[in-house]
């Protein structure tokens, strides 16, 4: 581990029953680096993004933030500085768009009303939705709604950015506009952990892509080292399968 982590996995390890999914998975993050992490289905690619904030708790291992540990004491203020962007978007269907931004802002760090309004709508604007703001998540398509969760993980202004499959529930056609968004972030110098099946992302604004299969980092590497000459057989099987796919 480097002495510029801003996010350090410790040889995490995860059982569901019978199924051990995370074998002892360690890396670190930089501050201002871009890792995606890549692999077939029930990989443990989601389960270790959710063990990083622990919506799911690790069997054992550790992760630290910022050199502090995460646990169940101080899960609050971790989360506070972590954002979470899910699969399914996860907004609150009774709220505006504006409200769905500025609730984490005020319940949970005790933002004023005005401040969060602010910083709601600085955050729409960054993600191409500043007329939106009082519309509800019904009325928006699911490109949409997935660019407002990433402006409220946003607005609670993480130092680490977490996206689980954020444009696998999209159309094709709507998985552009957020992957957009998302290299915008990288070139800005947002630190993010991303799983995701984009490869072009990977290829464009990746500083390392990981690898895993079975709940293995399998190799790990810059996209361009990855990408033309992964030095693992099952490596280079997948990325074969996913460009024919792709």
């Amino acid at each position: 581990m480097t002495d510029t982590a801003i996010l350090q996995v410790e040889n995490i390890r995860k059982r569901f029953g019978d199924a051990e999914v995370l074998k002892g998975i360690s890396f670190s993050l930089n501050r201002g680096e871009t890792k995606v992490v890549v692999g077939p289905s029930g990989s443990g690619k989601s389960t270790l993004l959710r063990c990083i904030n622990r919506l799911t708790s690790p069997d054992s291992g550790k992760v630290l933030l910022a050199e502090e540990e995460v646990k169940e004491a101080n899960i609050d203020s971790i989360r506070s500085r972590m954002g979470f962007v899910f699969q399914d978007f996860n907004l609150f269907a009774h709220l505006t768009v504006l409200d769905n931004i500025r609730i984490c802002q005020t319940k949970v760090k005790g933002v004023a009303h005005d401040e969060a309004t602010q910083r709601a709508y600085h955050e729409l604007e960054r993600v191409g939705l500043s007329d939106r703001g009082g519309a509800y998540p019904a009325e928006l398509s699911g490109g949409q709604q997935q660019r407002v969760s990433i402006a409220r993980a946003l607005a609670m202004d993480p130092v680490v950015m977490l996206f689980d499959e954020p444009t696998s529930a999209l159309d094709p056609e709507l998985t552009g506009e957020v992957v957009k968004v998302m290299q915008q972030l990288a070139e800005e110098g947002m630190t993010m952990v991303v799983v995701t099946h984009e490869m072009s992302f990977a290829r464009q604004a990746a500083d390392e892509v990981i690898f895993m299969e079975g709940g293995h980092i399998v190799e790990q590497g810059a996209p361009d080292l990855l990408f033309s000459r992964a030095s693992n057989e099952r490596t280079r099987a997948f990325l074969n399968v996913i460009a024919e796919n792709g």
